[in-house]
């Protein structure tokens, strides 16, 4: 299995995003495609061009996740009649200004309510999720990607659910090689957000559940340190091998930023946003990132009876087991 990284502009803080091309024998591929963004579209499609293709020469298109940096582009890909395969929840992120974009609009409006955000911050963030929903056209999952089974276009590959920095992930692992096409899941050079989502099910978003991304995020990587990985690919950043070094630093680094969120709730109670603020002040601005990192790391908190969630007027704080 051949597999060349291209690496394609974005107009998000993040910066470049990998997109890759897999080939074996008459098996031709890509897994994720960028965000729908003119310099994005003209370095993919240059990319291809050297290679002596064009997207219909492809059999089909891979998404790790619906975030708009690496499935932006894919209705290019189905337009040309590529197939998509994705996990199946990955489609209410090809749908922009759809059902489920309301659905997560009204459930993220009620949650930053609920954590104490200015309105005017909630404001902020609403148009920020109006300008990524520009940055994706609009597709459907023609092959839903099952866990645990094999990869339809290349069997040898496998399927494996990565939950954690979204829901609806994937990655494709060759058992025998340990080649590992990770997405966003597990990054060389950050640590990747795990965004709190809504749950589906409620009748209107404002009444969702919400995931508890940061346990999920934890409790894969656990899964992943057991795989005999070789050569990993992300999302972000360069191919690196090592794997199993880089998880315990992400989960020591976990460790290390759930004592210093706890140390801060010693002093006294706060909510989400006080504490997001309070923490990351020099991400002050990045609303949507900071209020997912904290409410995870209050997660696992609450969960090992270090803290507990109280409601006053409204607003949700949280405090430390001792003072409660």
């Amino acid at each position: 299995m051949q597999v060349k990284r291209i690496e394609l502009p974005t107009p998000l803080p993040v910066g470049m995003v990998n997109a890759y091309y897999v080939e074996q024998g008459e098996t031709r591929f890509l897994v994720d495609c960028g965000p729908r963004y003119q310099p994005a579209q003209e370095t993919l499609l240059q990319e291809l061009k050297g290679l002596g293709l064009t997207p219909s020469h492809l059999n089909g298109l891979v998404l790790t996740h619906g975030h708009v940096d690496h499935a932006g582009l894919a209705s290019l890909f189905q337009t040309a009649g590529v197939p998509i395969f994705a996990h199946p929840q990955t489609e209410s992120w090809l749908q922009p200004g759809g059902a489920w974009d309301k659905y997560r609009r009204d459930f993220l409006r009620t949650l930053y309510q609920q954590m104490g955000v200015p309105e005017s911050e909630i404001q902020k963030t609403e148009k920020e999720f109006f300008f990524l929903e520009n940055l994706t056209g609009r597709s459907v999952v023609d092959i839903p990607l099952i866990d645990g089974h094999p990869f339809p276009l290349l069997p040898e590959l496998r399927v494996v659910y990565v939950p954690g920095h979204a829901q609806a992930a994937i990655a494709l692992w060759d058992e025998k090689t340990g080649d590992f096409i990770v997405g966003d899941q597990l990054l060389p050079d950050i640590s990747a957000n795990a965004f709190i989502e809504p749950l589906p099910g409620a009748l209107q978003g404002r009444d969702a559940q919400r995931s508890k991304s940061l346990l999920q995020y934890r409790e894969n990587l656990q899964l992943l340190h057991t795989l005999p990985l070789t050569h990993v690919y992300p999302g972000h950043g360069g191919i690196f091998t090592n794997s199993a070094l880089l998880i315990e630093r992400r989960l020591s680094g976990q460790e290390h930023r759930r004592n210093q969120l706890l140390q801060r709730l010693r002093e006294r109670p706060r909510t989400a946003f006080e504490l997001a603020i309070d923490y990351f002040s020099r991400h002050r601005q990045e609303t949507s990132l900071i209020i997912s990192e904290v409410l995870g790391y209050l997660d696992w908190m609450e969960e090992l009876g270090e803290v507990v969630p109280e409601k006053r007027g409204g607003l949700i704080q949280w405090c430390q087991v001792e003072c409660a």
